[in-house]
């Protein structure tokens, strides 16, 4: 899930280099609920603040109710939803990403080895 087009459509075209499935960019909770329940991914890759006061927490709080892995990946700092303890055990990358970090966490995340 991610707000700016240029940046989700990046990540999706890098996560299929990597030989992974993604569906989206989406920019918005209704698109990314609808995909969810329509795909049921494995793992999803949140932006926190969608713009406009949006946030992408209750698709995390929907992520974790089917116990799908997420992680948040952020230009944002993570004490804005840090105190809600249901959001504490994703992990947290702060954009600019590196292309290493991102592969190690989605593999730890999948059960694969980090």
């Amino acid at each position: 899930m991610e707000d700016e087009i240029l940046i989700g459509m990046d990540l999706v075209m890098t996560l299929e280099e990597w030989g992974y499935v993604a569906d989206g960019p989406h920019s918005t909770p209704s698109e990314a609920i609808g995909a969810i329940d329509v795909f049921q991914p494995d793992i999803a890759i949140l932006d926190v603040n969608l713009g406009n006061g949006a946030t992408s927490l209750s698709i995390a709080e929907r992520l974790s109710e089917a116990g799908t892995p997420y992680l948040f990946l952020t230009g944002y700092n993570s004490s804005r939803y840090a105190d809600q303890e249901r959001f504490q055990q994703a992990p947290n990358l702060r954009k600019p990403v590196s292309e290493v970090q991102l592969r190690q966490t989605l593999a730890k995340l999948l059960g694969g080895e980090a």
